[in-house]
């Protein structure tokens, strides 16, 4: 019978504890990738905000720089204009505000009356002697500058249109009031052409006060525009009498 030999009993090794999976740190929030692209995101908007703020501050000033300085222009020319038109029609009438220019009233007056007969309340030298004005009114109004003065003032081309337009309407009013005056002289001086000297004397007078008054209400808005609102009235030669109208 076979006798088992004695032997080291074998130890049985206790179980190791499980490896610990490595744990990852998260960055620092500020760190991450999305909060600085968004915080790049943000910064470049901010930047673009204030430069776009800048310039249109900027451009503005500019804007409001540029209108200024065109709207002093429009007034230094219109002031000149002002300073020959305005005495020059006071000279032979009278300017109040924005309406028409009273002027050879008188040749409407007497046309009235010789039409129906009656005194016509003035002489025929008289108004020879008002027509001589009226035409000398138009020589300095004609002999005047205007498109030199207004020209690089900051006016628009519609405005430098109408400007350049108002100066001869005005100017051929005052000379067919000359005429209208002339034909009723010569006609208080022979009352037996009456019939044909009227009705012509009074188109030349009503063509005349028509081209005044539009031309004048044109002016009243030019010269607002300009800054300068129509003038009070004055009675006339309140304004001085331009050079060439004196005796």
């Amino acid at each position: 019978m076979a006798i088992k030999g004695k032997g080291k009993t074998k130890t049985k090794q206790a179980a190791r504890a499980p490896r610990r999976a490595p744990v990852a740190v998260k960055k620092p929030f500020a760190q991450r990738g999305w909060v600085r692209a968004f915080a790049a995101f943000m910064v470049g908007v901010l930047v673009l905000a204030v430069t776009w703020w800048a310039y249109e501050g900027i451009d503005k000033q500019r804007n409001a720089s540029k209108a200024a300085s065109a709207q002093a222009q429009k007034l230094a020319a219109v002031e000149a204009w002002k300073g020959n038109l305005e005495p020059t029609l006071q000279s032979v009438g009278t300017i109040s505000g924005g309406t028409s220019p009273q002027i050879a009233t008188d040749v409407g007056t007497a046309l009235t009356a010789l039409a129906q007969g009656k005194d016509p309340g003035v002489k025929a030298s008289q108004l020879v002697s008002e027509a001589d004005g009226l035409d000398k009114a138009a020589k300095i109004l004609t002999g005047f500058k205007l498109s030199d003065t207004i020209a690089n003032h900051g006016f628009d081309e519609m405005e430098t249109d109408l400007i350049t337009t108002i100066q001869p309407e005005i100017v051929a009013g005052l000379q067919s009031l000359a005429v209208a005056a002339r034909l009723t002289a010569l006609a208080i001086q022979d009352p037996s052409k009456a019939d044909t000297l009227i009705p012509a004397a009074q188109k030349a007078s009503s063509t005349g006060q028509d081209l005044l008054s539009r031309a004048w209400a044109s002016y009243t808005n030019i010269s607002t525009l300009a800054g300068i609102p129509p003038q009070l009235p004055q009675p006339a030669g309140a304004g001085g009498v331009p050079p060439g109208l004196g005796g």
